[in-house]
């Protein structure tokens, strides 16, 4: 003869019933809610900037790193770089310098991630932290410079600025950096049709540099001397166009 359920076991099959009902109705109200990405946090004062790394410089500038890298890349998310705001960026950047201003990680981030944005005039912002990261004269941060360049050259189109940078680029004197991080005004200015400024500036660099350089730049300075900023005519008398090169 089959048992029968007292009353007690029958209120708890049935709060069991209602607890399984409620799950499923709450996750079909549920299913299609997604946590949402508020773009960009602020960041932190540089005061308070370490403590994100437990008082250690060093593991927040890690761990600012990691955040940047999968910032909106979370929760079976992917985020277009054109939906970043580069401002807010561009203050995590500054920040990271100024807990590790040694590391080429955050830089390299910022250049070749980032700068592969869909809109590049959305990068703007970031050109300055490529200009003062790239201003160290100690090891080859010079490239960091070197490449805001050549974003705002051929990415944002914008020649001025990019002349603006490769000034400053031009004029500071670094510890071991190739002879054409000081011809990039000249590039620039041969693109701006200001040949005659860009044909002074290299022939300057060769009177007074020529004997540090190795002979294939030199070379190369004067295949783009004649080639570039002189007409054919102007080639043909120049001396320095004499002879191969």
């Amino acid at each position: 003869m089959p048992l029968s359920l007292s009353s007690q076991d029958k209120q708890v099959q049935l709060c069991l019933a209602l607890a399984l009902l409620l799950n499923i109705l709450f996750w079909f109200s549920g299913r299609d809610i997604q946590a949402r990405w508020n773009n960009v946090p602020p960041a932190p004062s540089e005061k308070y900037a370490a403590a994100y790394g437990m008082g250690d410089a060093g593991f927040a500038y890690r761990l600012n790193g990691l955040m940047l890298q999968n910032l909106g890349d979370t929760g079976g998310r992917v985020t277009s770089l054109d939906d970043y705001h580069y401002d807010d960026l561009a203050k995590w950047f500054f920040l990271q310098d100024a807990l590790d201003n040694k590391s080429d990680y955050t830089p390299y981030l910022a250049a070749y991630y980032f700068g592969s944005v869909q809109t590049p005039e959305k990068f703007r912002p970031v050109l300055d932290y490529l200009q003062k990261v790239g201003s160290q004269v100690e090891g080859e941060k010079w490239r960091w410079f070197a490449q805001g360049v050549f974003l705002a050259r051929f990415k944002l189109n914008d020649l001025d600025k990019a002349l603006e940078m490769a000034n400053v680029l031009a004029k500071t004197e670094y510890e071991d950096a190739p002879a054409w991080v000081r011809q990039m005004p000249a590039f620039i200015m041969t693109q701006q049709g200001e040949k005659k400024a860009a044909y002074a500036l290299l022939l300057e660099i060769l009177k007074t540099s020529a004997a540090d350089l190795h002979p294939n730049e030199v070379n190369a300075m004067k295949a783009y001397i004649c080639s570039r900023t002189l007409s054919k005519e102007e080639a043909a008398q120049n001396p320095i166009c004499e002879g191969p090169y």
